[in-house]
C-alpha cells in the first residue's frame, strides 16, 4: 500500500513534468503569466492535434488578421464545451500509462490500480470534484481552472477546501475562459475536447497524489515539487490568491 501511495505522488509529479517549462517575468501580470502558461499547457501537454487541424487554424487565424487589418480584432469566441466519446477518453488514460511505463513501472501500475478497468474512472472522479461548483464538467475551460485550482491549493497549503468557494471557482473558470480564447489552436472542436480529457485526468492524478502524501506524511516533499514544477512553467502559484475575481496577484 504504501509504495502505491508512494507512486500515486510521482505520477502527478511526472504528469506535471511532461509540460515544459518557460521562464516568465517578474513584473509580468497574473493575466499576461496565466495567458503565457495557458499557451504553454496547450502546446506542450501531448495534445495531438492533426496537421491538418493545424494548418486549418492558421490559415483561419491569418484570414481573421487580413480581413480586419488589425492585430487588436475582437477574438473569435471558441466553444469550449465538448460531449468527449469513450474512445477519447480510453485513449487519454492510455497514453498516459504508457507513457509512465517508460519512466516508472511502479508509477503506471498505480494509476491502473486507482482509475483502471473496474474503477472509478477518472472521469467519473472529475465529476465529482467540479460538482459542488456547478461548473460543467465537459468543458476546457473547467478542466484547466480545476488543475490550476488543485495545484494552487497544494502550493498554498490550503487546510480547509470549503475556503474555496463556488463563486471562486466560477471566477477562476472564465478567467481560463477568457485565455483559451484567445489561442488559435483550440479553433477545432477535437482539439477543445482533447486538451479537455487531458486537463481533467492530470487534475485528479494531482488531486490523488495530494490525498496520498497527506495520509502518509510526504505532504511537505510533494508540496515543494509541485511549487518547483509551476515556477518551472513561470507561474509561481505561492505569489497569488484565489478570490471571486479569480487568481490576483498578492499584495
Amino acid at each position: 500500500m504504501n509504495k502505491c501511495k508512494r507512486s500515486l505522488r510521482l505520477i502527478a509529479t511526472v504528469a506535471i513534468a511532461s509540460i515544459a517549462g518557460f521562464q516568465a517575468k517578474a513584473q509580468q501580470s497574473v493575466d499576461l503569466i496565466m495567458d503565457n502558461f495557458t499557451s504553454s499547457v496547450i502546446s506542450q501537454t501531448n495534445v495531438q492535434l492533426s496537421n491538418i487541424a493545424i494548418r486549418s487554424a492558421m490559415r483561419n487565424a491569418n484570414a481573421k488578421k487580413a480581413v480586419r487589418g488589425s492585430a487588436s480584432a475582437p477574438v473569435t469566441k471558441v466553444n469550449l464545451a465538448y460531449t468527449p466519446t469513450k474512445d477519447l477518453q480510453d485513449r487519454t488514460f492510455q497514453e498516459l500509462v504508457t507513457k509512465l511505463k517508460t519512466r516508472d513501472a511502479n508509477a503506471a501500475s498505480a494509476v491502473n490500480n486507482a482509475l483502471g478497468a473496474g474503477r472509478a474512472s477518472y472521469d467519473q472522479l472529475f465529476g465529482q470534484m467540479v460538482k459542488e461548483s456547478g461548473l460543467p464538467a465537459n468543458n476546457a475551460a473547467t478542466a484547466m481552472a480545476a488543475y490550476l485550482e488543485i495545484a494552487y491549493a497544494i502550493v498554498n497549503n490550503v487546510t480547509d477546501q470549503s475556503s474555496i468557494t463556488p463563486a471562486m471557482d466560477k471566477a477562476l473558470q472564465r478567467q481560463t475562459a477568457t485565455l483559451l480564447n484567445k489561442n488559435t489552436a483550440l479553433t477545432s472542436p477535437t482539439a477543445v475536447a482533447q486538451l479537455g480529457e487531458q486537463l481533467k485526468l492530470q487534475a485528479v492524478v494531482l488531486y490523488l497524489g495530494w490525498q496520498s502524501t497527506l495520509k502518509n506524511g510526504q505532504f511537505a516533499q510533494f508540496r515543494s515539487n509541485i511549487d518547483q514544477q509551476f515556477k518551472g512553467m513561470g507561474f509561481d502559484l505561492s505569489k497569488v490568491s484565489l478570490t471571486a475575481q479569480g487568481f490576483k496577484k498578492k499584495a
